[in-house]
């Protein structure tokens, strides 16, 4: 070790604010988080497919609702795959959307079950109705933008929350549009083309939310890693989005995402391709082409 290193302290500090925040205890009844904007831009559909994945890549989601008065529902397509756990998740994710602001839908009585590419490639019943029932909720929404995890997101449950909202905008009349908005957490997107930076209040938000989730947390205080997973995200967003070898943009937290249309029953590209969209910019530019 060698005391007179500059970055010694640099990185104490870093473990020392992860201890500081582990002594945190996160009160409940909150008030939501933030002022937000008036309800006056339509409905964003956030397909979550655990409870906790509203917060853990909700960056965007969170700055339409607050900035742009857009109507924000978390759809929740599992309660986990522990049954005996559901109860407690259902009440954690009820708290978490609280705290953003976020109305909830959970399909069923306790979601919908064995969201994954084998029961998907299997043909069961059961997939095919989860299908039909995520078609009537994207009718019955008529969203502006949805957002799902891209597919090939390194879990089989978020992989398997892809196919299962892209099935069901396949069977959709051709007339639906809506933007489509695809998040990484497991597995980095090859190619995200638009990245979003959070202010400081936005992240602590974030992670006051993603603490409710407290029996999840309990086993992995990931909620205290979050600022540093979306840190990495400014890097990869420079290059991966800004070109190689960039200059990096003097964001500090940002998320990534892969933002398309959907329109006449498919998938096509944003009229703009790439886009990086600081803390204090219009958000609104996200729902234009």
């Amino acid at each position: 070790m060698d005391p007179a290193n500059p970055y010694r302290s640099f990185v104490a500090g870093i473990a020392a604010g992860l201890a500081a925040g582990a002594a945190i205890t996160t009160p409940w009844p909150m008030r939501p988080c933030g002022a937000a904007a008036a309800m006056t831009a339509g409905i964003g559909l956030l397909f979550s497919p655990h409870p906790d994945d509203e917060c853990l890549t909700g960056g965007l989601a969170l700055r339409l609702r607050r900035e742009a008065g857009m109507r924000i529902i978390n759809v929740a397509a599992t309660l986990g795959s522990e049954r005996s756990a559901r109860s407690r998740r259902r009440g954690e994710l009820a708290r978490a959307c609280a705290v953003l602001a976020f109305a909830t839908i959970i399909p069923g009585e306790d979601g919908f079950e064995d969201i994954n590419p084998v029961a998907r490639a299997q043909g069961s019943r059961q997939w095919s109705a989860a299908v039909d029932a995520v078609a009537r909720i994207l009718v019955d929404h008529q969203p502006e933008i949805i957002v799902v995890p891209h597919g090939a997101d390194g879990h089989a449950t978020h992989i398997g929350t892809h196919h299962l909202v892209f099935d069901a905008l396949a069977i959709l009349p051709a007339a639906f549009r809506c933007r489509v908005i695809e998040t990484e957490y497991w597995s980095p997107m090859t190619q995200p083309n638009l990245m979003v930076e959070s202010s400081i209040d936005d992240v602590a938000d974030l992670i006051a939310a993603l603490a409710q989730h407290a029996g999840e947390v309990a086993r992995s205080p990931y909620h205290l890693t979050l600022p540093a997973w979306m840190i990495d995200n400014v890097r990869r967003g420079a290059e991966t989005i800004g070109g190689w070898r960039a200059r990096a943009r003097p964001f500090v937290f940002a998320t990534l995402y892969r933002a398309s249309m959907w329109s006449d029953g498919r998938l096509q590209p944003c009229q703009t391709t790439k886009r990086m969209i600081a803390a204090d910019a219009d958000i609104t530019q996200v729902l234009r082409a």
